[in-house]
């Protein structure tokens, strides 16, 4: 008995045709009855009561169609949780709460090493910051308060840039450092209602001026002011992109060694990761020059 055969045997039986049933399988009426005929043979017992072209199940063939079509979705759904497999371990999800040129980088040449893994990224907000992380392979994001359940290895350190207006006399300085700072308007990035960036806890440790400052929780905003001439900003490397290519922004080099943000890299634990995942974390460690035990001092955060 082969599978065909059941496909065939239940066309018929649905449509109690053979004619239509050859049509939608589309192959010649003779072969789908030759294949009935060949099939109730092996099962030594008619399945239809015949009256020309339209055909009729009789008891036989009615227990026979139910065993027949579970067996059918039985064998579907084998073959689908086969391909399920297949493609999960294949397949690589990851969270991005930074966006990261250099492990993009990375990322592009581990996929001309292993062609066949497909990455499926996610870009997450601030808002964000409670995702399941279960949901992923990988996060990256930077060390802070506010990402203080998760634990991850260090992947570099990413210096923040001021930005400041084209007419601001600040513009034609080749740096700048926080302890000499005109008085200005500083807008800085702020998430929720109590986890600041580190440039502001970096301005109050050094009694800069913050009478006239501004929050927002994006840099998008805080592009828009600087670009209007409504103050200066502080913005991290590797999100300086928009105002590097904004005609009316100067981007100026900060002094201030402190100023700078971590990026953490955080995998699955390894038990739980795909071949392919694995295969990805050791690239990542390698390609970064990550050991085992420069391990960040954030908390377990479960993946």
């Amino acid at each position: 008995m082969e599978l065909v055969q059941l496909r065939y045997f239940i066309a018929a039986a649905q449509l109690q045709n053979i004619s239509k049933a050859a049509r939608v399988l589309n192959i010649s009426q003779p072969a789908l009855s030759k294949s009935i005929f060949k099939l109730e043979e092996e099962l030594g017992a008619r399945l239809f009561d015949r009256s020309g072209k339209k055909v009729t199940l009789n008891e036989r063939g009615k227990l026979f169609l139910e065993r027949a079509v579970n067996s059918i979705q039985e064998l579907e759904l084998a073959a689908s949780s086969v391909k399920n497999l297949l493609i999960s371990n294949h397949a690589l999800y990851l969270g991005l709460f930074h966006y990261c040129e250099k492990f993009m980088s990375c990322l592009h040449e581990f996929s001309q090493q292993h062609p066949h893994v497909v990455f499926h990224l996610e870009r997450l907000g601030i808002e964000s910051s409670d995702v399941d992380t279960n949901a992923f392979d990988m996060l990256l994001f930077p060390k802070s308060p506010l990402f203080r359940k998760y634990r991850g290895d260090l992947v570099y350190t990413d210096p923040y840039y001021m930005a400041v207006h084209r007419s601001d006399p600040l513009a034609t300085s080749v740096s700048v450092c926080l302890s000499q700072l005109p008085a200005q308007r500083i807008i800085f990035i702020r998430h929720g209602n109590a986890v600041f960036d580190l440039p502001y806890q970096l301005c109050l440790s050094l009694d800069v001026n913050l009478s006239d400052a501004v929050f927002t929780n994006s840099y998008e905003i805080q592009r828009w002011l600087v670009s209007n001439g409504l103050g200066i900003g502080f913005v991290p490397q590797s999100s300086a992109g928009a105002y590097a290519v904004d005609p009316d922004i100067a981007l100026l080099p900060v002094r201030d060694e402190e100023l700078y943000q971590e990026i953490l890299i955080g995998f699955r634990r390894e038990k739980h990761l795909s071949p392919a995942g694995r295969s990805f974390s050791s690239f990542v460690r390698e390609y970064f020059g990550i050991s085992r035990r420069e391990r960040s001092d954030a908390a377990e955060p479960g993946i």
